[in-house]
């Protein structure tokens, strides 16, 4: 077997097509977009675009980064399940700002979303009485 067939074998020819600054600068692209807009679905097909590469192998890219990230954080000890809580380390004002807005926006949702629960157990509370 030769060694591009052994590599297509062992899944490791999508990790050598990309040089390693490529694959870094484009994991930051994303982490840059999701920090200024968390909600948006087209990051992954921009930064891809942008950088001339695999939409598909980007994602594998930022998953694996985004599990090594929360490995680390979790032998620090610090919690990996409560990302609103991890530290807020080298985060210009800008995406702070952002992350802000984008959580009071997720608080108003919530709040929305608990307004029509309680209105539907008063009715259905009220039905089961009579």
């Amino acid at each position: 077997m030769s060694s591009s067939s052994q590599e297509k074998s062992q899944g490791l020819f999508s990790a050598r097509r990309y040089a390693e600054d490529v694959r870094s600068n484009a994991i930051a692209a994303v982490d840059e977009r999701r920090l200024k807009n968390p909600m948006d679905r087209t990051i992954y097909r921009e930064v891809a675009d942008e950088f001339n590469i695999g939409e598909q192998s980007l994602r594998l890219w930022v998953k694996k980064h985004d599990a090594d990230s929360r490995d680390v954080a979790s032998r620090d000890g610090s919690e990996a399940d409560e990302p609103a809580e991890r530290p807020a380390k080298n985060l210009t004002h800008a995406q702070l700002e952002a992350e802000v807005l984008s959580l009071r926006k997720k608080i108003e949702k919530l709040q929305a979303e608990n307004d029509v629960l309680k209105r539907a157990f008063v009715v259905f509370s009220s039905e089961w009485e009579k």
